[in-house]
């Protein structure tokens, strides 16, 4: 029993890891925009078409992974297997930009992971500020709020390529992004830097070397004093 947990556990983690730091993401929101963009063809409505695009995007990507050893053996074996394959790459080329071309093809590979986890580590000082204010569970919650995030965006991003080209890879996540903030909240770094700029607003409204200007006030420079 617990050896039937581990591996639920340990495949749902897999699952999760392809989605936001694999091709995961990419391969289902290509599957929704492509079920979007042919609904007329098809005649299914939009939440149907929706809802098939998830389906075959989900199969197809788990499938792709169970293909290749699961997530993180393929990702440990293309990081292991990318300095000779750059050699191999160096060596078949014909010409010197021949060679850097193939040397360089294997990082290929390894981009989906590179991009995805510099996008999140752009939010982990967030996360580590958020831990050392609010502890454990705050930084859990700043972490899960990227997380969402992330996964909003990038699955926005692909059902927009796919259904609607270049402008709905651009528009799409903003309008993704803009919901999630109206759902999960500000990140820590815009709620800190909102409340800087209210204390220091507050500070000088309280300065009594701060000059009030009087509005609709006339003076009159010929009267004595």
């Amino acid at each position: 029993m617990v050896s039937g947990v581990f591996s639920t556990v340990r495949r749902c983690g897999e699952y999760g890891a392809n989605f936001l730091l694999g091709t995961g993401s990419e391969v289902m929101g290509k599957k929704i925009g492509q079920a979007i963009k042919t609904r007329s063809k098809t005649g299914m409505s939009l939440p149907k078409a929706i809802g098939t695009g998830f389906k075959v995007g989900y199969n197809k990507t788990n499938a792709q992974m169970a293909a290749s050893g699961g997530f993180f053996k393929n990702l440990i074996g293309n990081f292991t297997a990318t300095p000779g394959r750059m050699a191999a790459g160096w060596k078949s080329g014909s010409g010197f930009f021949s060679k850097i071309k193939g040397a360089l093809k294997p990082l290929g590979k390894l981009m989906p992971f590179a991009m995805n986890a510099l996008w999140f580590a752009q939010s982990i000082p967030d996360i580590v500020g958020r831990t050392k204010e609010e502890g454990i569970w705050g930084g859990i919650k700043e972490t899960g709020k990227a997380l969402a995030n992330m996964a909003v965006i990038s699955l926005a991003a692909s059902v927009g390529s796919a259904a609607f080209g270049m402008v709905g890879m651009l528009a799409l996540p903003i309008a993704a992004s803009m919901l999630t903030g109206a759902v999960l909240g500000k990140s820590y770094r815009e709620k800190k830097a909102e409340e800087e700029a209210a204390k220091q607003e507050a500070q000088a409204q309280q300065n009594p070397f701060v000059q009030q200007q009087t509005v609709g006030k006339k003076l009159d420079i010929t009267s004595a004093a």
